[in-house]
């Protein structure tokens, strides 16, 4: 399987596995499944190149079954970018709640704070083995660019529904700026360099925020 195809019933499943839980041996074991699958994606990806690596090769690495591997990525692109995979879920499980135009981008950023939450262990260097497939990688870097625009027409149909009189085209560009300063918070957080008094992601993103309200309002 390829492509963007929708995982259907499983996606409650990775749902599950970014939102808070009561009981936190299933949360522990949801994520630890997931990130065997990741690393598991990425290891392979990086010896051999996206095309010449199959789901069942990557399954049989995290040791788990094609059908539990679907249960938590749609394909072998999705599992290498973890992140956009749970930015994603969480786009489509936690709804905006927007009242006006002004409120919209705020209501974006609640859901990049919602993963960034439960993001508990981040690693960095892990993170720029990511980068570098999305920068190196034709099919990984397609699949990024496609993943977004998903996204981003995600959000602006959600925006559309609460705010129905105000231009598509305008909902449109706010999911867009929205997805892209998301986007920039991980590229501050994995473009520090060693002697860097390393921030947090949820730093990094508050400062991509801060730095693009600034340019919206004429700042240097």
């Amino acid at each position: 399987m390829s492509g963007l195809e929708h995982r259907g019933s499983d996606v409650s499943e990775t749902i599950d596995d970014w939102a808070p839980q009561a009981g936190g041996v299933r949360e522990r074991h949801l994520r630890e499944t997931r990130h065997r699958i990741h690393v598991a994606a990425l290891d392979l990806i990086e010896a051999r190149g996206c095309a010449a690596v199959t789901v069942s090769e990557v399954a049989t690495a995290a040791g788990v079954s094609r059908r539990t591997f679907f249960r938590y990525f749609r394909n072998k692109e999705d599992a290498v970018l973890a992140g956009h995979s749970r930015y994603f879920d969480a786009v489509r499980a936690q709804p905006l709640v927007v009242h006006s135009v002004a409120e919209a981008l705020a209501a974006i950023e609640r859901v990049g704070d919602a993963v960034l939450a439960q993001d508990l262990r981040p690693e960095l260097a892990e993170h720029r083995r990511m980068q570098a497939l999305i920068s190196g990688d034709p099919a990984i870097r397609s699949y990024a660019v496609a993943q977004d625009r998903e996204i981003a027409d995600t959000l602006r149909d959600q925006l559309a529904e609460l705010l129905p009189a105000v231009p598509v085209s305008e909902l449109e560009l706010i999911a867009d700026l929205g997805l892209t300063v998301w986007r920039h918070g991980w590229v501050r957080w994995t473009s520090q360099l060693p002697n860097d008094a390393l921030e947090t992601p949820a730093q990094s993103h508050a400062a991509v925020r801060a730095r693009f309200r600034a340019l919206a309002a004429g700042s240097r």
